[in-house]
Formats: structure tokens, sequence, C-alpha cells
């Protein structure tokens, strides 16, 4: 399997979660101040992460379910292809349910690598600063 799915649910409204996937600011109220080098929120649009050490392109935005991307960690291989990010977001009640889907990624070392690091880096923070 060379794919992450997690699945969790967030109290907090579906639009105040889409904003903590697709806003600068509240991206580094929860994950810090040099956590965003470019983000242009539109599809073919391009963003920089964690000083730009992560990089992709929007492939697909449909406000506020459905959040789409490329990923490539700056120390990859050229010869090694992007992987794809994909957020769904669904409203429960008045709080929201989060399943992220991160595919193609290159080997079982970069899953599993990639496996802790969604929770750790971003899923965590991520409901803690959301729930806060």
């Amino acid at each position: 399997m060379k794919h992450v799915e997690k699945k969790l649910k967030i109290a907090a409204p579906i639009e105040k979660a889409w904003a903590a996937l697709t806003d600068p600011d509240s991206i580094r109220s929860w994950m810090g101040a040099d956590s965003v080098a470019e983000l242009d929120l539109q599809v073919g649009g391009k963003f920089g992460l964690f000083g730009g050490s992560t990089t992709g392109k929007f492939t697909e935005i449909k406000e506020p379910h459905t959040l789409e991307y490329t990923w490539r960690q700056g120390e990859w291989p050229a010869k090694w292809k992007d992987s794809l990010v994909r957020w769904k977001l669904r409203r429960s009640g008045e709080s929201t349910i989060v399943h992220l889907t991160h595919s193609k990624l290159p080997n079982a070392q970069e899953r599993a690598g990639h496996d802790e690091g969604w929770d750790v880096y971003w899923l965590e923070p991520m409901k803690e600063w959301l729930e806060g």
C-alpha cells in the first residue's frame, strides 16, 4: 500500500476547518510563523510549506468540501513523481469530518514517514487549534 489515509472528527465548523487548510494566516496560527512560504489558492496555483521544503500545485478546489494538490518533498530525487494529497470535509452537526488521502507516494519508506508526519505535524496540531 503506497497511500496514507486518515479520518477524524473535529469539533469545529466546516468553514473554520477549510480556513485551517487554505488561509495562510490560519495555517501560521497552528503550524508556526514560518510554515507558509507561498500559497496561491486556485487550480494550477502553487504552494510552498515548511520554508519551501514541501511544494506543489492545487489540482481541485471545491470550497468548503474538497481540496486536492500535488505534494513534493525538496529532498526527493528528480526521478520521483509528485504525490497527491486530497482532503474531503463533511459537516457533522457543529463538527467536521476530515478525510485525508495521500497517494502516489514513491515507496514504502516515504509512505511510513508521511503516515506518522501527517499526525504529528498536521492533524494533531490543526485539531488542537480548531478545538481550542
